[in-house]
């Protein structure tokens, strides 16, 4: 049996999907070393969290947006503390992801664009109208509204695809540098970064619905000024990570939309009259004025 649906009910569909850029693949690793591994120390003020930035903003806008992270007058950073920086990226042409090929854009008669199919449903308010076009045919009479509902198999249904361009996968390298007063609190961080994961230590990180993978780099690079002298005592370790990503679309310089939808014919009908193409109807002693095929 058919499963109706309710009178006066609005049929819709929604798709959550944010494009993946560059500042989504930043965004995935920041909240990951903030959020995911969550690495706390022991202070003065106790055992408490480290604060994560995202590499080294302008300094009059980092002591209004977070005080905390600088000394009283503002001059020196309060340590410990977790910086993420990007460093390089690679377009690797060996990194196709699980596209083989390229696949151009389709470009219809509104020139959308859209080349990989992610999603594909039935347009049920649409499909809904030729299935009750269908049964008034058959009725007796073939105008009685009272069959629109009758249950019959409808061959003539209408799909809604949604397509999205060609991602663009990348390696995209960071650096997490982990920056601590004493020995010990460098200890507590970088024995979370080499016990997470297996070996090598791989993990995926998201955001906004994407997942990348991620994957960090075994060996960690120690720069530690403990010199007893005027500089500052600072103990320093270096994590690089790089970051298996892809890009969807060029952002707010992409041309056509980053998610086209597009509606499927459920029925073609050819015109019986063919001079509509230009054709002229030969000359014949028994034709008739009305032009036909």
């Amino acid at each position: 049996m058919p499963r109706n649906t309710p009178v006066n009910t609005q049929l819709s569909s929604s798709y959550p999907l944010a494009p993946s850029s560059l500042e989504s693949i930043d965004y995935a690793l920041y909240d990951f070393v903030d959020k995911e591994l969550n690495i706390f120390c022991d202070s003065n003020q106790g055992f408490e969290k480290v604060p994560v930035i995202f590499s080294t903003p302008e300094r009059a806008f980092q002591i209004k947006n977070n005080p905390d992270l600088r000394t009283e007058g503002g001059r020196t950073l309060v340590y410990p503390l977790i910086s993420v920086k990007r460093t390089s990226m690679t377009r690797n042409p060996t990194n196709k992801g699980r596209f083989g090929v390229y696949v151009p854009p389709y470009f219809d008669f509104y020139k959308k664009g859209g080349s990989i199919e992610i999603a594909r449903m039935v347009q049920q308010e649409k499909t809904q109208k030729f299935a009750n076009s269908n049964a008034i045919r058959r009725s007796p009479g073939g105008t009685d509204i009272n069959y629109q509902t009758f249950p019959k198999q409808n061959k003539n249904i209408v799909y809604e695809t949604v397509t999205i361009p060609m991602p663009t996968f990348v390696e995209v390298s960071f650096e997490i540098n982990l920056f601590s007063e004493y020995q010990q609190q460098m200890n507590q961080m970088v024995e979370v970064f080499t016990t997470y994961g297996s070996v090598p230590s791989s993990f995926d990180i998201k955001h906004d619905g994407n997942s990348y993978k991620a994957k960090v780099n075994p060996d960690f690079s120690v720069n530690n000024t403990t010199e007893l002298g005027t500089s500052e005592r600072r103990f320093q370790t270096t994590v690089s990570t790089m970051v298996l990503g892809y890009l969807v679309g060029a952002g707010k310089n992409q041309k056509t939309p980053n998610v086209v939808i597009r509606e499927s014919a459920a029925k073609i009908r050819l015109n019986r009259a063919r001079s509509i193409v230009g054709d002229i109807p030969e000359f014949h002693v028994d034709s008739k004025d009305k032009y036909r095929p």
